[in-house]
């Protein structure tokens, strides 16, 4: 790495002032992966240049959001500024999110449905489908429940919020599938299991990414969505286990539905009643999902061509 610009010289004290980075850590850097080159001056001490100082801040900043100093040491300044913008974009979008699922708490409180419909449409106008289902949609729904446990919103409220969402993410759905051309997954919840706005979300989630997404709702036998997925040729079944005080039921129901299903369909789980089974009880093809990192996974290894042999 070549210096350039010099005029004014700084020491590397004030270097480290400057830019966060101890003395000790942009010696380290120099030497292990030369990020600058600084000039000596007659007595051997480093003089900076504005330039320096410029690259190390980035550099600095780069690495504060998790890229190792090994990954980003040799590149050019407009890739480390094109990692800063992303950090900004996110910034900007969790920013919006949050003010979205705000507005949509707040029109719940005060009982204005149209407010409620209006601003989950919004949120969905503004920001990519994967962020409004981690970050609006899942918090307001948690913020919901949350409040109607505590007793501070009916069920009538609840009830709005959640069929403002169940519309526009059904209308959603229904636009996606309509030019989807991968692979088919299979959403569904198993008997018993009313809960439905999750396994929704999720189905939305995979059609936006052109999977085919087949949502069955809620409250569904299991030989009946295993011959679904088998007429349909589904690569996954997806399911969600939200009551606790079914889950073994829902076990039962599992079993019965790995028997319906080709050895190489997976079955996808999620939902707040699967922390406290252990893995194993699970039948053999079960895949866990904590969140919807693992789900976006899934999708990805779906989304992505067949190596070729």
């Amino acid at each position: 790495m070549t210096s350039g610009g010099y005029g004014a010289a700084y020491s590397i004290k004030a270097v480290s002032q400057a830019t966060g980075l101890t003395v000790e850590t942009l010696r380290a850097w120099e030497r292990r992966y030369r990020v600058v080159a600084p000039r000596r001056a007659a007595g051997g001490h480093r003089l900076y240049s504005a330039v320096d100082v410029e690259r190390l801040r980035r550099l600095q900043e780069v690495t504060r959001l998790g890229h190792p100093i090994g990954q980003v040491a040799q590149l050019a300044d407009a890739d480390l500024d094109r990692l800063l913008a992303e950090r900004d974009a996110d910034r900007s979008q969790g920013d919006a999110a949050r003010a979205l699922a705000q507005r949509i708490l707040t029109s719940v409180e005060r009982y204005r449905p149209d407010d409620c419909d209006q601003a989950v449409a919004m949120a969905f106008a503004l920001l990519p489908v994967p962020d409004v289902i981690r970050r609006v949609l899942s918090p307001v729904l948690r913020e919901v429940g949350d409040r109607w446990h505590r007793g501070d919103f009916t069920i009538a409220q609840e009830h709005m919020v959640s069929s403002s969402i169940r519309r526009r993410i059904g209308a959603l759905l229904n636009t996606f599938n309509g030019s989807a051309r991968g692979s088919g997954v299979v959403f569904a919840t198993l008997g018993g299991e009313q809960h439905e706005l999750g396994i929704l979300m999720f189905a939305a989630l995979a059609a936006s990414r052109s999977l085919r997404a087949f949502y069955l709702g809620p409250d569904l036998p299991p030989e009946d969505i295993a011959d679904y997925a088998r007429r349909v040729d589904a690569a996954a079944v997806a399911v969600s286990l939200v009551t606790p005080s079914s889950i073994e039921l829902s076990l039962r129901q599992l079993g019965t539905l790995r028997d319906g299903l080709p050895p190489e369909v997976e079955i996808w789980i999620g939902g707040a009643a699967c922390g406290g089974v252990a893995p194993e009880d699970f039948p053999p093809g079960s895949v866990l999902m904590s969140g919807c990192a693992d789900f976006e996974t899934r999708i990805n290894l779906l989304v992505a061509p067949a190596p070729h042999r």
